[in-house]
């Protein structure tokens, strides 16, 4: 098999199942129309296919749901193979050398569970994507229909995802929420800071504190519900305020609005405790009331169930004025295994995917419906392409002091995200770190927008002007660092190197001890040292191609622009200044640890 071949297999027939599909070919790209139909309404019996590539030149595999893993051989890590519209991306891609696609499937299908998994077959020397279908089907059809698009371009890995997410966007379910301005600003969380002892006042001096920051909202998290510190979600499911840490939450709200902040609390979606007032309500419309724990999932396939979600939110932005909310653990409702009623007249539909899709769906509708411009959050991993129909910030999962892990998290995420908001998992350190250590929790992020959750008013000053330095810097350059063209380098390697364009601004964070290559050299340029090394090595590779488009020299080489370059510590001090002539090859330059360069043409 050559590298550009693939072998597809379905099987044609399944009990009483037709299997038939349709090969059509576009811009280099593979698209194969499955059709599976019955002869009467049934649930159908679970069906695979397989679309077999070479192993010729695969070196990593990137998978949405991997995060530090980004190794090749996956088939026993059964937490990666499941998908579907409230967990990972119905995407998988095998890469080569130099950042280079290899083969890339994905699928129409953003709603319904697959098993999806891509693994090596020793004995033939390739890989084999694999679809498992109606594995976790509870829904009568007499057809069904997917596409596999299969996508063997020779570009760049991130561009044939960023390929894949606007195929997505083409379906109108998967069509994007809007993106408020301050979805793109940086955040308080009250999480790493103060868990769930939280108090009103501590919490406007953080406010006071990180507005100056540039922060515009503050992201209330578990704890301002309940009087109980144990952790757990026992008291979920009545959703007011804590007397004794919020005693009238508009007030709360009106005092941070006038700090020009927004406020956005935290709600667990689908849980309801033992310990709630409202948990009798539904004991008996639980997915799971067999659970053992004190909490449990709501079914939403009973319309009082729905109604009961959404007028928790609709009465929030009514009594409260609140700018958006936190949704966390909305996957819950499709990956928690059912031990309730089989059978309940009560009920409206039968699938738990329709049921959630049309529980997130009339929720954001309503909510829209009072408040446009409502910021809402999910969390890695339900950040597929249909919830980006439901929400417009999408934060890395919890990965508290790990700095690695939330740069590669931030950038799994923004791989498929198009222009939804990606937000950093809140970053935290220890107050004693040296800021060249603390710098990195920010350093990681950079390509994201920041989400702090740190007590400023207990920080070192060296802290504090380490942070003022970052989030001043991001600021200037956020247009390149979130909003135009985006690198991440070396999957494998936790993107080691990440590049990101726009206009005339350029920044890029490394790592390792990496040499940055440079084709294009841009009026302002900005390298951020993500690593404890002391060099900056950059290559330059042949003159600049804007200048020889314009005409203005006629040979590579002609033409060495001259840049001043300003070096910084982490805390912003400039350790030094000078004039630098850029010609082809490898330029030197001396760098703190944490530190940044800033390069501008003259």
């Amino acid at each position: 098999m050559n590298r550009r071949a693939y072998e597809f297999a379905v099987a044609k027939n399944v009990g009483n199942l037709t299997i038939s599909h349709e090969i059509t070919e576009d811009g280099g790209i593979t698209y194969i129309q499955i059709h599976v139909e019955s002869g009467g309404k049934q649930i159908f019996q679970p069906v695979a296919c397989t679309v077999t590539v070479s192993s010729c030149e695969v070196h990593e595999i990137w998978n949405p749901k991997i995060h530090l893993i980004k190794a090749l051989n996956q088939d026993w890590f059964e937490y990666l193979k499941k998908t579907n519209g409230f967990t990972g991306a119905p995407v998988q891609a095998l890469i080569g050398m130099n950042n280079q696609n290899c083969a890339a499937l994905g699928l129409s299908d953003t709603l319904n569970t697959f098993g999806f998994q891509v693994v090596p077959v020793e004995e033939t020397g390739e890989y084999a994507f694999t679809v498992e279908m109606f594995g976790e089907e509870h829904t009568a059809r007499s057809s069904y229909d997917v596409t596999l698009r299969l996508d063997q371009r020779e570009i760049p890995y991130y561009d044939v995802l960023r390929g894949m997410a606007l195929w997505w966007e083409e379906d109108g379910r998967n069509r994007p929420a809007f993106v408020p301005r301050p979805a793109r600003e940086p955040m308080y969380s009250t999480w790493y800071s103060y868990h769930q002892m939280i108090g009103e006042e501590a919490l406007l001096t953080q406010c006071r504190l990180c507005q100056e920051l540039g922060c515009k909202a503050i992201l209330l998290d578990d704890g301002w519900q309940t009087d109980d510190s144990s952790r757990g979600y026992a008291y979920c499911g009545d959703w007011e305020p804590a007397p004794s840490k919020i005693p009238d939450m508009a007030a709360f709200v009106k005092k941070v609005h006038s700090l020009g902040m927004k406020v956005i609390p935290w709600y667990s979606l689908p849980f309801i405790g033992e310990k709630s007032k409202n948990f009798q309500r539904f004991a008996d419309m639980l997915i799971d009331p067999d659970a053992d724990r004190d909490w449990h999932v709501l079914d939403p396939r009973y319309p009082q169930v729905r109604e009961f979600i959404i007028s928790l939110f609709e009465n929030a932005l009514l009594d409260w004025d609140v700018d958006g909310f936190k949704m966390d653990f909305v996957d819950e409702f499709v990956v928690t295994p059912f031990s309730g009623r089989e059978t309940d007249e009560r009920r409206d539909t039968v699938s738990f995917h329709d049921a959630a899709d049309r529980l997130m769906t009339d929720c954001i509708a309503r909510l829209k419906e009072r408040k446009p411009d409502i910021l809402l959050e999910f969390r890695q991993t339900y950040n597929g392409p249909l919830m980006r129909s439901y929400g417009n910030i999408f934060r890395a999962v919890d990965c508290p002091f790990d700095a690695v892990e939330n740069h590669v998290r931030v950038t799994d995420i923004r791989l498929l995200c198009g222009d939804s908001a990606v937000h950093s998992d809140m970053i935290m350190w220890h107050p004693q770190d040296t800021a060249e250590s603390a710098a990195l929790q920010i350093i990681n992020i950079l390509f994201s927008v920041p989400q702090i959750s740190m007590r400023l008013n207990e920080l070192p000053e060296d802290h504090r002007r380490m942070l003022r330095f970052y989030c001043g810097l991001w600021k200037k350059y956020r247009d390149a660092f979130i909003g135009g063209t985006f690198q991440p380098l070396n999957p494998i390697a936790r993107y080691n190197v990440v590049q990101g364009s726009f206009k005339e601004q350029f920044v890029c964070t490394w790592h390792t001890r990496e040499v940055i290559l440079m084709e294009t050299l841009y009026d302002d340029m900005v390298f951020v040292n993500g690593s404890a090394g002391d060099k900056l090595y950059l290559e330059y590779r042949g003159a600049d191609q804007r200048e020889r488009m314009a005409g203005k020299t006629g040979a590579v080489g002609d033409i060495n622009p001259k840049y001043l370059a300003t070096v910084y510590d982490c805390c912003g001090e400039v350790k030094r200044e000078a004039e630098i002539e850029i010609k082809p090859g490898v330029h030197v330059i001396d760098v703190t640890p944490s530190g940044t360069v800033v390069m501008t043409r003259l």
